[in-house]
């Protein structure tokens, strides 16, 4: 579980924000050809601190990472895969067998939608061809990550958004994802909103948010009961990540449950956060940084889907 909040929504402490990293992302946070993630950590090596990981996509589609000293990160050319997230696919992070190390997973999407995973040996991400699931994330679906049924490995969601608003998961048996046709919630995350997943009320499940952003600036959270998502109009704040700002999800205060920030980026380059407090998201102006993330540089925790 602890884990988990490192996929869509990163930790406080890995943090990061990777300016060069989408030459085209705008300021209103369109999302890249082939997926909105911003960037991804995980301990790879299962040391207990995070590291941070690149995936050069395209024909190359080499993966590397650098590992955390606890002052520094350490490596710049060591390669863990030479042939993964190919082309536009989306890559995320999560322990998908339960070992204590974080692996690496790809969506494919479009018609074929296969997921594919490589597991982390503590040096090297060890797999091309193992394909975990094989029609998950559908066409401009946004795939996410998170132990939903918190029985320590990682499973995957995918959210259709639009009108249909339908969220699928498949759960991890530690060598594949199962379902395809599990539906957990048949309405949230509508239209354009962006959604996120975090251990919300601190039960040890992921749980989903979404951020309708614009004027309303509302933000819902749906709890997981181990098999489903429970909530659809459940208001957890009513003012938060307002017009375009990039919101993202994390455990800042430390006490186990997840929280909420939104970066303002531009000029203002403001972050606030709102606590959990088990039920609602509390705070609308309270400010945790005061120039952080500007103009247009991408920040973590953030979602840009």
């Amino acid at each position: 579980m602890e884990k988990n909040r490192r996929l869509l929504a990163l930790a406080a402490a890995t943090a990061i924000t990777m300016a060069a990293q989408i030459t085209t992302l705008p300021a209103a946070a369109a999302p890249p050809a082939g997926g909105g993630f911003s960037g991804v950590a995980g301990d790879f090596n299962g040391d207990g601190r995070d590291d941070i990981v690149t995936f050069t996509r395209g024909p190359a589609a080499d993966v590397y990472v650098a590992l955390s000293t606890g002052s520094s990160f350490s490596g710049t050319g060591w390669k863990w895969h030479d042939f993964f997230a190919v082309g536009a696919e989306t890559p995320l992070v999560g322990d998908f067998n339960g070992d204590g190390k974080d692996d690496i997973a790809t969506f494919t999407r479009g018609a074929a939608a296969d997921v594919y995973v490589a597991l982390s040996t503590g040096s090297s991400f060890s797999g091309t061809g193992w394909k975990w699931h094989d029609f998950f994330a559908v066409g401009a679906e946004t795939p996410a990550v998170g132990d939903f049924n918190g029985d320590g490995k990682d499973d995957i969601a995918t959210f259709t958004r639009g009108a249909a608003a339908d969220v699928y998961v498949a759960v991890s048996t530690g060598s594949s994802f199962s379902g395809t046709g599990v539906k957990w919630h048949d309405y949230f995350a509508v239209g354009t909103e962006l959604a996120s997943v975090g251990d919300f009320n601190g039960d040890r499940k992921d749980d989903i948010v979404t951020f309708t952003r614009g004027a309303p600036a509302d933000v819902y959270v749906a709890l997981s009961r181990g098999s489903y998502f429970a909530g659809t109009g459940v208001k957890w704040h009513d003012y938060f990540a307002v017009g375009t700002e990039i919101p993202g999800t994390g455990d800042f205060t430390g006490d186990g449950r997840d929280d909420i920030a939104t970066f303002t980026r531009g000029a203002a380059a403001d972050v606030y956060v709102a606590r959990s407090t088990g039920v609602a998201f509390f705070g609308t102006g309270v400010k945790w940084h005061d120039f952080f993330a500007v103009g247009s540089e991408i920040p973590q925790p953030g979602i840009l889907w």
